[in-house]
C-alpha cells in the first residue's frame, strides 16, 4: 500500500471553500473514511497506528496521514506523541481583524537571525528569551529548513500598547463575552526568504515573556484570526521568583490605592450625591404664589365683560366681578367693537404678566386683539382690598417659611461638606504618609541590597511568564473580566474646545479600574457601549489618523448630566511616541 500526498494543489474556488465552511464535519468524514480503509488491510492495521496532522494554511486545508511503527519493547507502553496544528503566521497584508488604528505609534517588529538547522536563543531588550530548537522550522510543504530565518518580534503590556496595535481583546466563551485584561502579550513570526515559516509537529518554541505584572491570575491564550477569537490554552502558572537583582521604587500599594479613591473618587462622589440632594429637596419645597393686589377701574377707558375661565388663570379668581378695562397702548380700539356679538372671546396672558392680558374678539372671519387690564368697581374692589390683605399675609408666611427651610437645607449640605472635606484631608494625609513610608522602606532595602553588593541600575522587576507555543501568531497572558449587561450609553463625540462633532473610525473604552480596553468599530452606525457606572473610565477616538481623548472627569461629567454628548481633546499631530502617548491617556 503506498501514500500520495498532494501538498501543492491549487487554490480552492468559492465554491469548494464554501462547501469545507463545516470544519468538524469534514474532519469527522476523513478519519471514518481512513479508517474504514485501514481496517480492511488487516496487515496495516496490526502493524501499524494512525496518526493525524492537520494543516490549515489560510483557507486552505491539508490533511496528511503519518504513520509510526510500534514499538515491540514488552517492558514499556508505547505513547503516541500528540502532533500541534500548522497554521501560517500573521502575514503583513492580514486582516483588518488585527489592525493598527495609528501605524506610526504601533509597536514596531524586532527582526532576528538565526539558523534554522541549529536552532538558537534570542534575548530581546525587555529581557524576554525565545529558544528554538534545532531542526525545528519546516516551509509550507512541510520541508525541513536549513539556513538563515529571519524571526519577527513584537510586545504589548497594558492597554496602551493594546490600542495603539489594534489587538482585539473581547473573549467570547460558553456563549459568554468577556474582555481580557493582559499581563503582557507578544506577536511572533518567521520567514525564510520573504515566505513564511511553520514549526514542525511536534515541536515547540519556548518564549519566556518578561512580565511586569507579578499577579498570579492570568491565563494562556491564543488569537485565532480566522475564527476572529481568543482561544484558551492553559492556565498561566508564575515560576518560582528568582530573587530581584535590582529595585525600583514601588510607585503604589493596596493601600495607597484604596485612599487614592477615596480621596479622588469616592468623597467627590459623596459631595456631588449631597449637593443633588439639596437641589431635589430645595425643588420640592412649595412656592408660594404671590396674590394679584386689585386694581380700582379708572371710569375713563372702555370697559369689557367677559367670562374668563379661572383654571387658566388662578389669579383672576379671586376676585368677583372683574371688567376688563381697554389699555390705552391700542391703536386699532373703536367703539364699534361693542356692537358686535362676537361668536369666540378668549383670554390669553399679556405683555405683563399677571398685571395685563390679551383680549381675543372673533366674528366670522374677523379678528382683533386688544390689550386689558383686569379692574374692579365700588363695592367689589372695597371686598377685593379685604381679601387681597388677607392672602398676603398668608402669602408672606408661607414666603418666610420657605427661606426658613432654604436656610435650614443649606446648613445641612455645608455640615455634610464639611465632614467630607474633612475625611478627604485625613485620607490625603495618611496617603501621603503611607508614600512616604514605602520610599523609606525602598531606600532601607536599596542600601541593603548595596551592602551585598547589588547595583541600583533601576531596571524594573519582572517575573517570566513561560509559553511553549507550536505554532506563530499572537499570544497573551490575560485575566478574562465580564463585559456588564444591562446599563449601555450611546456617546457622541464633539471637540471640548470648538464644540465640533468627531466622527469616530475606531473607539476604545478604557477601564481604568479592570485596566481593560473594548474596541468598537465607529463606522458601523451608533454606538452602543454597556458600561458600569460605578467604574472610572475614559475613551480614546481615532479619526483620519488623529487621536481623541475624553478623560475620567469628562467622562464622569457626560455621564451624570445623562447626556450622550463626551467631549474630547484631540492630541497633537506631533505625537511620535507611544510612551507620550500612554501620558495623555494616564496609563
Amino acid at each position: 500500500m503506498s501514500l500520495q500526498f498532494n501538498l501543492n494543489r491549487p487554490p480552492l474556488s468559492d465554491d469548494e471553500i464554501n462547501k469545507g465552511k463545516d470544519f468538524d464535519q469534514l474532519v469527522r468524514s476523513f478519519k471514518e473514511q481512513s479508517l474504514k480503509k485501514a481496517q480492511g488491510d488487516e496487515s496495516w492495521w496490526k502493524n501499524k497506528k494512525i496518526r493525524y496532522t492537520t494543516i490549515i494554511a489560510g483557507v486552505t486545508v491539508v490533511c496528511t496521514i503519518t504513520y509510526l511503527s510500534l514499538l515491540q519493547n514488552n517492558k514499556t507502553k508505547t505513547q503516541t506523541k500528540k502532533h500541534e496544528t500548522l497554521s501560517t503566521p500573521p502575514s503583513k497584508s492580514n486582516t483588518t481583524f488585527v489592525k493598527a488604528p495609528a501605524p506610526k505609534l504601533s509597536t514596531a517588529y524586532t527582526k532576528y537571525s538565526i539558523r534554522a538547522d541549529k536552532g538558537g536563543k534570542i534575548t530581546h531588550p525587555s529581557s524576554t528569551k525565545i529558544s528554538i530548537p534545532k531542526n525545528a522550522l519546516v516551509n509550507k510543504e512541510g520541508k525541513q529548513l536549513i539556513g538563515e530565518v529571519t524571526i519577527e518580534y513584537k510586545e504589548m503590556h497594558d492597554m496602551g500598547d493594546v490600542i495603539l496595535n489594534g489587538v482585539p481583546m473581547q473573549y467570547d466563551s460558553a456563549g459568554k463575552s468577556r474582555c481580557l485584561e493582559t499581563a503582557g502579550m507578544f506577536d511572533i513570526r518567521a520567514y525564510q526568504n520573504g515566505e513564511p515559516v511553520f514549526i514542525k509537529p511536534g515541536e515547540e518554541i519556548k518564549v519566556q515573556l518578561a512580565s511586569q505584572n507579578t499577579q498570579d491570575k492570568f491565563n494562556q491564550y491564543y488569537l485565532d484570526t480566522i475564527k476572529r477569537n481568543w482561544v484558551y490554552l492553559k492556565r498561566d502558572d508564575l515560576p518560582q521568583a528568582e530573587p530581584a537583582q535590582a529595585l525600583t521604587q514601588p510607585a503604589s500599594s493596596p493601600k495607597m490605592e484604596t485612599l487614592k479613591r477615596d480621596v479622588e473618587v469616592i468623597i467627590p462622589r459623596k459631595m456631588d450625591s449631597i449637593e443633588k440632594k439639596y437641589v431635589k429637596s430645595l425643588t420640592a419645597l412649595p412656592r408660594p404664589n404671590e396674590p394679584r393686589k386689585p386694581e380700582k377701574a379708572t371710569g375713563k377707558r372702555p370697559e369689557f365683560v367677559i367670562d374668563a375661565d379661572t383654571k387658566d388663570f388662578p389669579e383672576l379668581a379671586a376676585y368677583e366681578n372683574t371688567l376688563f378695562e381697554v389699555g390705552s397702548e391700542n391703536r386699532n380700539y373703536s367703539p364699534e367693537l361693542h356692537e358686535i356679538t362676537w361668536n369666540d372671546v378668549q383670554l390669553f396672558p399679556g405683555p405683563q404678566k399677571g398685571k395685563n392680558y390679551i383680549l381675543q374678539l372673533s366674528y366670522r372671519k374677523r379678528t382683533e386683539k386688544l390689550v386689558v387690564y383686569p379692574v374692579l368697581k365700588g363695592a367689589d374692589f372695597e371686598k377685593a382690598e379685604t381679601i387681597y390683605e388677607t392672602q398676603y399675609k398668608r402669602y408672606t408666611r408661607l414666603f418666610e417659611e420657605r427661606q426658613n427651610k432654604e436656610k435650614q437645607l443649606m446648613a445641612e449640605l455645608q455640615l455634610k461638606q464639611k465632614q467630607y472635606l474633612s475625611e478627604q484631608k485625613q485620607k490625603q494625609e495618611a496617603f501621603d504618609k503611607e508614600q512616604l513610608r514605602l520610599k523609606m522602606e525602598y531606600e532601607q532595602n536599596r542600601n541593603r541590597q548595596l551592602m551585598a553588593g547589588f547595583n541600583s541600575s533601576g531596571t524594573l522587576s519582572k517575573v517570566e511568564r513561560v509559553f511553549s507555543i507550536s505554532q506563530f501568531g499572537i499570544f497573551n497572558s490575560d485575566c478574562p473580566h465580564p463585559i456588564p449587561e444591562g446599563n449601555a450609553i450611546h456617546p457622541v463625540f464633539v471637540l471640548k474646545e470648538k464644540g465640533n462633532l468627531v466622527i469616530p473610525e475606531r473607539v476604545y473604552l478604557i477601564d481604568y479600574a479592570a485596566k481593560t480596553v473594548m474596541g468598537y468599530d465607529g463606522k458601523s452606525g451608533p454606538l452602543n457601549i454597556p458600561i458600569d457606572e460605578n467604574k472610572p473610565y475614559g475613551f480614546c477616538v481615532f479619526r483620519n489618523g488623529k487621536v481623541f481623548f475624553c478623560d475620567q472627569e469628562q467622562f464622569k461629567i457626560s455621564l451624570d448630566a445623562n447626556s450622550k454628548e463626551f467631549k474630547v481633546k484631540a492630541l497633537p499631530e506631533t505625537l511620535e511616541d507611544s510612551g507620550d502617548f500612554k501620558k495623555f491617556l494616564n496609563i
